[in-house]
């Protein structure tokens, strides 16, 4: 490994938190690189638009402006950019593997700050796996980053204002949406006001969406949620059901986006066998942080959502907090200017925890939708593993996840768990009346994202090859 290959920190996630953490090391003179697996920085939340959308009139978006700032700061501070590079493999050292289209690549870091997000929330239901069902998040990435519908109609189902998000944008750029279906009841939205209020700039926008959606006319089916989905007539057709009545309808539209919130990335923190906890409230297992975001391992901090679910305004802020604890730590800065530049922080972070607490709530997952998995259901789409397969390792005495992974395959597939494991936890504790934390979660192996198997032993020379003679009978 040459030189070129080494920097001082590595920052993994390009979004909103890990610029601020990038941003912030390099000021002090570290050489600094970022890694992303996007072509752009701003992460999911200010996704960039491919360059050939440069001068579509979509391309004044409120997100994509914030991008374009972004990418400006770490032009201005010479940081080291690594875009549609994967990580797939994090080694103790740290050593961290890449692919892109071309090739892989090795970099050597002393310190990482993990910036990685999250990903969706999943809980299955019949027929969630039929085209035309796609989650809320790859709906914002249609919106967002293509500025691209999915369909003419569409149904959104799920809960928390991701919800009235999708929904305004979908009208803005020209679709329709059929109905909105929420977990949440009005009064649970009404509660949650007060709470919501406490970040401005968020609650201003929200009413901004829901205005939108009112006078358009949307349905909004409150305290419900979606039972069954099935192909018909080249749409789809959705059965609905009141969680409280126990009343049902149908609606056909052409797509339906369903999204229950969001988990934070722990890919490579279980990888490096870092510890772990439990948090309903910040989106499940979460890496176990100090109030500073150092991880349990010397020279790894997490930061942004994926040290628990705080949304994007406190990325920035998360940002600058694990890496002033990185360079306090390598001795870079004193006392006083650490205890300083974390005064105002550590103040700021507080009132956005009061937000996200009232988002959590709303993103909660009531048992029902829980209970209403029918034993058919697959969980695992990978592996096409059902409700009952799981539950008959169970039966046969599987008491964790790592047990019931062994012995079903749910969570060998490419996504290694990212999209089953949440919901099989809940099936199993739901099933035992045992609490989450006794299933424990799915240990980290290497890759941690598929890669080709071309990239990784390179270009061969037949010729060069040493032929070993057939083994005799």
């Amino acid at each position: 490994m040459n030189n070129k290959n080494k920097y001082d920190v590595i920052v993994i996630g390009a979004g909103p938190s890990g610029v601020s953490s990038a941003v912030n090391c390099a000021k002090k003179g570290l050489n600094v690189l970022i890694v992303d697996s996007n072509s752009n920085s701003g992460g999911q939340i200010y996704r960039a638009p491919p360059k050939t959308y440069k001068n579509t009139p979509y391309n004044e978006l409120e997100e994509n402006e914030i991008q374009k700032q972004l990418s400006k700061k770490l032009i201005k501070y010479n940081i080291d950019t690594a875009y549609n590079h994967t990580v797939w493999q994090v080694s103790p050292g740290f050593k961290v593997n890449a692919f892109n289209e071309l090739t892989t690549t090795q970099w050597k870091a002393k310190s990482l700050i993990i910036a990685t997000g999250t990903y969706e929330k999943i809980v299955p239901f019949e027929g969630w796996t039929i085209p035309g069902v796609i989650g809320l998040a790859a709906c914002t990435v249609m919106l967002k980053s293509h500025h691209f519908v999915p369909s003419e109609k569409i149904i959104l189902v799920g809960n928390g204002p991701l919800l009235i998000l999708v929904g305004y944008y979908i009208i803005k750029f020209g679709g329709k949406v059929d109905a909105i279906v929420d977990t949440s009841s009005r009064m649970e939205w009404i509660r949650s006001t007060l709470s919501l209020m406490s970040n401005v700039k968020n609650f201003k926008d929200g009413i901004k969406w829901l205005f939108k959606i009112l006078i358009n006319r949307v349905p909004i089916y409150s305290n419900s949620t979606i039972v069954k989905a099935v192909e018909y007539n080249d749409k789809i057709k959705i059965k609905i059901k009141n969680m409280k009545t126990g009343q049902s309808k149908n609606i056909v539209s052409e797509t339906i986006a369903v999204g229950y919130g969001l988990i934070p990335s722990t890919d490579i923190t279980r990888l490096l066998r870092a510890k772990h906890i439990y948090k309903e409230q910040k989106g499940g297992w979460i890496t176990k942080v100090d109030d500073y975001l150092r991880s349990s391992i010397n020279g790894v901090y997490i930061t942004g959502d994926g040290a628990g679910v705080t949304g994007a305004l406190a990325a920035n802020d998360k940002g600058l907090l694990a890496s002033n604890a990185l360079l306090y730590d390598e001795k870079i800065i004193s006392k006083k200017e650490y205890d300083k530049n974390n005064r105002k922080i550590l103040k700021k972070l507080g009132k956005y925890e009061l937000f996200a607490k009232a988002i959590s709530k709303l993103n909660s997952i009531p048992k029902t939708l829980i209970e209403n998995i029918d034993k058919d259901t697959i969980i695992c789409r990978c592996e096409d593993i059902t409700k009952a397969d799981i539950l008959k390792a169970v039966d046969k005495g599987a008491r964790n996840v790592n047990q019931i992974k062994s012995w079903t395959r749910f969570g060998m597939g490419p996504c290694q768990g990212r999209t089953c494991q949440y919901a099989t936890t809940k099936i199993v504790a739901n099933y035992l009346n045992c609490e989450i934390e006794e299933l424990g979660y799915l240990t980290g192996r290497s890759p941690i994202r598929p890669v080709p198997l071309d990239r990784v032993i390179g270009e061969i020379d037949y010729e060069k090859i040493t032929k070993v003679e057939a083994a005799p009978l």
